[in-house]
């Protein structure tokens, strides 16, 4: 169940005030769990899995640095993205424009699928602001 609770916000364009949903953070699932997590679901013991995501996140940041997007099967891809300081002029704009890269995730459509409000095992829960 993704819990939420109700923010106001003000629209810049129209000047008013709205109010909008927004998840409930709750604590992030380190590797260890996720490694448990994937472990108990097939043969392969939690170090080989913990030895294998380690593995993946340095790859998948050594293509990214390379120019290259990942794609990961049925999860989704990962590209990066040039985060820039504008100019005004062409012959103006080099190297120290480029304030470091960001990388961006694109869920799969599976994915996309498995956490839309579509999916019978999606659901939303308010809960009020402390």
């Amino acid at each position: 169940m993704l819990k939420y609770t109700i923010v106001m916000k003000n629209n810049p364009k129209t000047e008013t005030v709205v109010y909008s949903g927004q998840l409930v953070k709750s604590s992030p699932v380190k590797l260890e769990e996720l490694a448990q997590e994937i472990s108990s679901e097939c043969t392969v013991t939690i170090h080989d899995v913990k030895a294998v995501l380690s593995a993946m996140e340095r790859q998948i940041a050594r293509f990214l640095r390379n120019g290259n997007s990942v794609r990961l099967g049925d999860l989704g891809s990962f590209h990066a993205r040039l985060h820039c300081k504008t100019e005004t002029r062409l012959d103006a704009f080099g190297p120290d424009n480029v304030l470091g890269l960001r990388v961006r995730f694109r869920p799969s459509t599976g994915l996309r699928y498995q956490l839309s409000k579509k999916n019978p095992s999606v659901g939303f829960q308010r809960v009020d602001a402390a």
